[in-house]
């Protein structure tokens, strides 16, 4: 399984001192490869093109560096020969000891099949607390996992703790040609099967009152409102239905 951080700091910085401080990570910390693009340090014209052009809201330099980042490991992947990928952003705080083997065998034991994108973090969140899904039998390290119902899939954001298989890694690099907010998701419905499972093995610092997680959760409220158009009420009626139905992943 490939190893990949997420990341703009220098090796000796005190955030990647205290990441690899964390017993999961130290273990592994010389197979990890970094990628790290700084948004505001990209060219007028290189940040007008991917991250303006053709899009009806303008990403920020820093969506765009780090959509960027994501996608130059998930490239990495694809030109190796493993079968899945495991990213990191270098704010994941591990809540237990995991080792990386051991969690690829329990990977494989849980047969998520082909095109699989595995959270593991960030369901914990208040802006993923409407995401629902059904539970699968099994559990990974006592944690239950979930696999999310594509009507959800906007529900859903975070990134700094994940798996992939050769399948999905190499649709994200296709979805994002544009390049897009990478853990804005929804827009896969249609391109083909593929799975989206959450569990809650790392956690993250709490921004709850950060100015940009309200803007944020503000920014998600809206994605789908509801208008007059059939196909857009009959999804509405769809999602409310599915709402208690459905599993939600508490914590």
């Amino acid at each position: 399984m490939k190893k990949y951080l997420i990341s703009i700091e220098s090796a000796n910085s005190e955030r990647l001192k205290k990441l690899y401080s964390q017993a999961t990570f130290y273990k592994y910390r010389d197979e990890f490869k970094q990628f790290g693009v700084i948004g505001k340090n990209l060219s007028v014209s290189e940040y007008f093109q991917q991250g303006v052009a053709g899009k009806k809201k303008p990403m920020t330099p820093g969506e765009l560096g780090c959509a960027m980042s994501h996608i130059a490991a998930l490239k990495d992947f694809l030109s190796s020969d493993e079968e899945y990928a495991i990213i990191f952003e270098d704010d994941v705080i591990e809540r237990f000891e995991i080792d990386f083997q051991d969690l690829e065998k329990h990977i494989h034991s849980l047969s998520l099949g082909p095109c699989f994108f595995l959270s593991l973090g960030g369901i914990q969140m208040k802006i993923c607390n409407r995401v629902r899904g059904k539970f699968l039998p099994e559990e990974l390290y006592n944690q239950k996992v979930l696999k999310v119902d594509y009507d959800y899939l906007e529900k859903l954001a975070y990134a700094y703790a994940y798996v992939v298989d050769r399948k999905m890694a190499q649709m994200l690099v296709d979805y994002h040609q544009p390049i897009k907010i990478y853990d804005h998701w929804q827009d896969l419905v249609g391109r083909g099967d593929f799975s989206f499972y959450v569990s809650f093995l790392f956690d993250h610092p709490i921004i709850e009152n950060n100015d940009a997680l309200s803007y944020l959760e503000k920014e998600r409220s809206l994605v789908t409102p509801l208008s007059q158009d059939d196909s857009d009420l009959l999804r509405y009626l769809r999602v409310k239905l599915k709402k208690y139905i459905l599993n939600k992943y508490i914590i």
